[in-house]
C-alpha cells in the first residue's frame, strides 16, 4: 500500500482504522497504541516505543510498511508534524471537560488540585535535571555577548522572564519578535558570539521550531528549554535542558521551566565576592 504524497495525522489514523481488522495482533497493538499515546509515538525512540509494547523494533518497521512507509521513521514525522501544528485547544480541553462535571468544582479543592500539579512539576525538575547540563547552559549564557529568546504559546511568559531576568542582571539580550513581524531580521543579525535560547513545548510552535532551525543551520550557538530528546528543538541545538511537560492538569504548569530559569540567572550573578 501506497501512503499519500503529504499525509495528515488525521489521514494516517483514519487508514489505521480502515485496515484494523486485517492486521496482525502485534501490528494491532501497535495501531491501538498508535491512538491512545500519539505524543509517545511523536518523541519517543523505536526502541524506547517497542520496549514499551513489549515487540521487536522490526516489529514497528513492518507496521510502518504496511501504510507505505519506507521505515517506522518515516511514519514518524507524520506524529511529530501533529505536535507542531497543535492538538485541540486548551479552551476546547476545559470546556468539554466542564460539561461532564454535575456541579461546579469546589475552589478549595481546584486549588490544591493546581498547586498539587506544580508542586509535582517542580519535584520532578529536581528529580530528572543533569546538574552538569545546566552547568554547561550557564556557561554558554556568561559567555555569550547577547542572548536572543525565542518563545510562544505557554512558553512565552517563560521567554519573557528570562528576558527581564537577563536584563536586571545587566546582561544584553532580546526577546524575539514574533508578533511584530520583525523575528526573522533579528535572528539575521545573531551573530557567533551570541546565543539563542529556545523555548518550547508539545504542540510546538511552527515559528519556534523554524527558528531553531535556521539558526543552526546557519552555524549560531543555540540552547533549547524543552520536553525531551524527542523534541524538534533537541536535534537543532547545541545543548538542551530538558522539563517534564507530562501532567494531567488542563492548565500546563511553567513553574518548574521558571525555577529553571531562575538557576541559570542566579548563578550568572554569583561571584567570588558572593562566595565569601
Amino acid at each position: 500500500m501506497s501512503k499519500p504524497e503529504a499525509e495528515t495525522f488525521d489521514g494516517l489514523r483514519q487508514r489505521i482504522r480502515d485496515r484494523f481488522a486485517a492486521l496482525s495482533p502485534h501490528l494491532q497493538r501497535i495501531a491501538r497504541a498508535s491512538f491512545e499515546e500519539p505524543n509517545g509515538f511523536a518523541l519517543h525512540t523505536t526502541a524506547k516505543i517497542a520496549s514499551d509494547l513489549e515487540i521487536q523494533p522490526s516489529t514497528l518497521i513492518r507496521f510502518a510498511k504496511e501504510f507505505g512507509y519506507s521505515g517506522f521513521s518515516d511514519m514518524q514525522k507524520v506524529f511529530r508534524q501533529r505536535l507542531i501544528e497543535g492538538e485541540a485547544t486548551v479552551r476546547e480541553r476545559v470546556y468539554s471537560e466542564a460539561s461532564n462535571r454535575p456541579t461546579p468544582p469546589d475552589v478549595a479543592e481546584l486549588l490544591r488540585s493546581c498547586v498539587g500539579a506544580h508542586v509535582a512539576a517542580l519535584n520532578s525538575l529536581l528529580e530528572t535535571s543533569n546538574t552538569e547540563s545546566i552547568a554547561h547552559a550557564i556557561e554558554m549564557l556568561r559567555s555569550a555577548r547577547h542572548v536572543y529568546i525565542a518563545g510562544l504559546r505557554r512558553s512565552r511568559p517563560i521567554a519573557a522572564y528570562l528576558s527581564y531576568a537577563l536584563m536586571r542582571s545587566e546582561r544584553p539580550c532580546s526577546l524575539l519578535d514574533f508578533a511584530g513581524g520583525m523575528a526573522g531580521p533579528q535572528i539575521a543579525t545573531i551573530g557567533a558570539e551570541d546565543l539563542l535560547v529556545a523555548i518550547a513545548f508539545p504542540p510546538y510552535s511552527r515559528q519556534v521550531v523554524d527558528t531553531v532551525m535556521d539558526a543552526f543551520v546557519s552555524g549560531r550557538k543555540v540552547l533549547t528549554i524543552t520536553d525531551g530528546p524527542g523534541s524538534p528543538l533537541a536535534a537543532n541545538s547545541h545543548a538542551q535542558l530538558y522539563v517534564d511537560a507530562g501532567t494531567a492538569a488542563a492548565f500546563q504548569p511553567i513553574s518548574a521551566p521558571i525555577a529553571l530559569v531562575q538557576t541559570l540567572v542566579t548563578a550568572l550573578t554569583w561571584t567570588a565576592t558572593d562566595a565569601n
